[in-house]
């Protein structure tokens, strides 16, 4: 990756609301040229969306937890299980793991009764052998850019 994509991405990463000739400015290129590279990086995956990321206590969303699954080894099953589990909003996150459990899920409620709703409805599912909830109590860091921004930076120097 050129010294100039890394430079447009950690901006980007920064502050992806600046405009395009103010980003232009910061790295040393032409608005044309930044506003191409921001495509190229669309187009080729490197960047995969825009997006705003809502604070959750505004909408009521109080209750983050995590919820560890064992399920049986079927293949055709956990597949099954994917299809459902994937369909259900409440889940932000879903993945495979390696190791004791088979999955893990991050859950997004406004209340320890809806996440226990959900918990029951993760149960019924076919092959589900057991759970284990662990209810976020703080969040100390939630900076999911920080590998990136760091990557980007030393590789500048």
């Amino acid at each position: 990756m050129k010294n100039l994509d890394k430079k447009i991405l950690l901006q980007l990463i920064k502050n992806s609301e600046q405009l395009i000739t103010e980003m232009a400015k910061k790295v040393g290129a032409s608005r044309q040229t930044v506003a191409k590279k921001i495509s190229q990086f669309k187009a080729e995956g490197t960047i995969i969306s825009f997006t705003a990321r809502p604070n959750p206590e505004k909408f009521g969303l109080v209750t983050k937890a995590y919820v560890l699954l064992r399920e049986d080894p079927g293949a055709e099953i956990r597949r099954k299980n994917e299809l459902v589990i994937k369909q259900f909003p409440e889940v932000t996150e879903f993945y495979r793991l390696f190791g004791r459990y088979s999955a893990v899920l991050e859950l997004l409620v406004k209340s320890d009764k809806e996440l226990s709703k959900l918990v029951k409805r993760i149960h019924q599912l076919k092959g589900v052998r057991e759970t284990e909830t662990l209810i976020v109590h703080s969040t100390v860091k939630n900076d999911p850019e920080s590998p990136f921004v760091r990557l980007l930076s030393s590789a500048q120097k």
